[in-house]
Order: C-alpha cells, then structure tokens, then sequence
C-alpha cells in the first residue's frame, strides 16, 4: 500500500485561509475586547462616568448599560486592531505555517501599544495626577490582547505546512 503524497495547496486555498483567518479576528475580536474593557472597568470599581453613585446597583446598571453600547462601538474603534492582528496571523498560518503562541502573545502586545500611541495615551510614565484615567494603559494592552489570544486559539489549527525542500525543486 503507498502513501499518497498530499498536493501543495493552491495560491487560492492560501488567500482564502487568510481571509478566513481575518474574518474571525474582525468578528470575534472587537466585542470580546469590549466585554473585556468594561468588565475590567467594572472589576476595578472606576465607573465609566462621574455620574455613578455609591449604590452599587447603580453601578450594575451602568456597567450593564457600557455594555450595550460598547459592544456595538468597539467595531468602530476595534476592526482596524483586529484586522492588522488577524492579518499577521493569518499570513503565517497560510504562507509559512503554524503561528505559535509567541507570535499572537507579539501581535497582541505590538497592537495594543499602536492603540495606546494613537489614542494619545501612549505615556506609560504618567502619574495618577497627570491622568484622570491612569490604568487605562493597562486596561487597553489586556482588551487588545486578551482577544488576540482567544481569536489565535480558534484559528491556531488552520494552517498549511511549510513547503518541504522538494516542493521547490523542479
């Protein structure tokens, strides 16, 4: 009995892996990061606006109601993030080959602190004098990469092998 040899998947079968790929960091990745954002808000006791009171009701209803509206916005604020992270996952998992932890662990890190630059709070030496937010770094670097993480290991399985050496030779 002989082993047949698996034929090289095609350029198309590769573009449409990574578009894939992409899609599930589009979809998956801003709202997860917003779930992640407000429950850390809420976990921390910061209320999302200075109207909240010391009820705690109060506040679940305003945490419930940041959830309501967060979900929907994080597509516009999110998709771009999750795109460029789903893009650098995806180029690996169908041109090179498996995408390893280390490299979303990257990915996600490397996305958060884009965020954290273009949103102006990219200064990660403030005070909590100088911000009225300052564990807002913190908390974006884990809804960027929190989702990452979770989207790379919904897709970590999705990957072509590498081309052996005598794919190559004529």
């Amino acid at each position: 009995m002989s082993a047949t040899i698996p034929a090289r998947p095609s350029p198309a079968a590769r573009i449409g892996r990574l578009i894939a790929v992409v899609l599930v960091f589009v979809v998956l990745g801003p709202p997860l990061g917003a779930v992640i954002f407000v429950a850390i808000v809420a976990g921390i006791g910061m209320p999302l606006w200075d109207v909240a009171g010391p009820d705690p009701a109060w506040r679940s209803w305003l945490t419930l109601l940041g959830l309501v509206y967060a979900v929907p916005v994080s597509y516009f604020f999110g998709t771009v993030p999750a795109a460029v992270a789903g893009l650098v996952i995806g180029i690996t998992q169908s041109f090179i080959g498996r995408a390893g932890w280390p490299l979303a662990l990257g990915t996600g890190l490397v996305v958060a602190i884009v965020v954290l630059e273009r949103s102006g709070q990219g200064s990660f030496a403030a005070t909590p004098d100088q911000s009225p937010f300052p564990e807002a770094p913190a908390i974006v670097i884990l809804a960027c990469l929190i989702p990452t993480m979770l989207c790379w290991g919904l897709v970590r399985g999705w990957y072509f092998t590498p081309p052996s050496a005598k794919d190559t030779v004529p």
